[in-house]
């Protein structure tokens, strides 16, 4: 696993979680925009694997670790090949993260939508020492303010959402992957 830098500098940093992709990733292209040094993070979490669901059933079977484990070592040659690389941590993101990325001007990450996802950013949020956490929207068809009606007056039935969707919304446009990244922060 990758050793980050105790220091990062006047540098940004990625946490990837759900979203592996390199192209069509808005928080990714946030991240890298401006940046003269970005360190992306990919964080293990155990308890995503041993943690029971709410039915008793476990959150991650073999299979399902598995392809997590190649889809990180793929975004890792991914970023290697646009002069960038990935850091590899292991534990509680809320406990990681922050040391991590000590020093870094902001942490960029795509902002989740479930409540496990939107718990762990605040705990990580807390703990980031003079950081900030940069949640990004992305992972849907349609941005919340593109979908044809007010994020704040979504219609409960989804056959009236279709609609304003359909009638009203506008769907983006994919973005590319870049073809180059800022390098990773200098090491001590």
């Amino acid at each position: 696993m990758a050793k980050p830098s105790a220091a990062l500098g006047r540098a940004r940093a990625l946490w990837f979680r759900c979203d592996l992709r390199l192209d069509d990733n808005p928080a990714l292209q946030a991240a890298a925009s401006g940046a003269t040094a970005l360190l992306p993070v990919y964080v293990f979490d155990p308890r995503k694997f041993n943690r029971p669901t709410l039915a008793g059933a476990r959150k991650s079977s073999a299979r399902r670790a598995r392809f997590l484990l190649e889809s990180v070592a793929c975004l890792r040659r991914e970023l290697e090949a646009r002069g960038s690389g990935l850091a590899v941590l292991l534990g509680q993101p809320e406990d990681v993260l922050p040391p991590a990325c000590a020093g870094a001007d902001g942490v960029w990450v795509q902002e989740g939508f479930c409540s496990e996802e939107q718990m762990e950013e605040a705990k990580v949020a807390k703990r980031l020492q003079g950081g900030r956490l940069n949640p990004v929207w992305g992972g849907t068809l349609y941005m919340p303010e593109e979908c044809g009606c007010p994020p704040n007056n979504i219609p409960l039935l989804f056959t009236a959402f279709k609609n304003k969707a359909e009638g009203r919304g506008r769907i983006r446009h994919p973005v590319a992957a870049p073809k180059k990244l800022p390098p990773l922060p200098a090491g001590d």
